[in-house]
């Protein structure tokens, strides 16, 4: 853990000063700005409260409520990053690990490694449409996969996120569609893929 990023981060959403923070650690305000300005480590002890601080609910950040969100959403949701030439899988969430074509994705894992070539084309594509240049703000997508020789059709919003230190995530919220719903969409649209920006 960057200790001093951790402590910068939770004073600002907080509103704590380091003579505050110092008293609630058990340590001075010194030591505070020292750990701050990554010239100490914390000791052991005083790290274990640092953390116990920063991971109560009340105390998290809005990118850690966002992490949380998806973790226990009955939907199928997911964030990714991206990571090189790849794609990792950041969270996923209840609905999405237990859908049967998901289960064997892991958090950590390459999109390219665990889903079809469709999944993986598609979030190369959004990033190709700029999905981190700063100016789009979703991409809704529809699009057909194969699981085990079983073809369905799906419904994804992607939504750029930016974190408290600046990295680029996309977060995903999919839905399937019977494939009367996939044809309507199709039909209304020009391309499988709508990018919305700000004007």
């Amino acid at each position: 853990m960057d200790w001093g990023k951790a402590l910068r981060s939770y004073r600002a959403r907080t509103g704590v000063n380091q003579q505050d923070l110092a008293a609630h650690l058990g340590i001075s305000q010194p030591q505070v700005s020292r750990i701050e300005a990554g010239t100490v480590l914390p000791r052991p002890d005083v790290a274990s409260a640092i953390r116990a601080l920063i991971h109560k609910p009340g105390n998290r950040g809005l990118f850690d409520g966002l992490i949380t969100t998806i973790q226990f959403s009955p939907h199928v949701t997911c964030l990714v990053q991206p990571d090189g030439d790849d794609i990792r899988y950041v969270a996923l969430s209840r609905g999405f690990r237990e859908h049967p074509h998901f289960r064997s994705i892991e958090v950590g894992q390459r999109v390219r490694q665990q889903a079809g070539r469709i999944d993986e084309a598609l979030m190369l594509a959004s990033i190709g449409r700029g999905a981190f240049n700063g100016k789009v703000t979703a991409i809704d997508a529809v699009w057909t996969a194969e699981f085990d020789h079983h073809v369905s059709h799906w419904q994804g919003i992607l939504t750029p996120v930016r974190s408290s230190v600046g990295a680029w995530f996309l977060h995903c919220a999919m839905k399937p569609l019977a494939e009367p719903q996939y044809l309507a969409l199709m039909a209304d649209r020009s391309e499988p893929m709508v990018v919305h920006t700000i004007k």
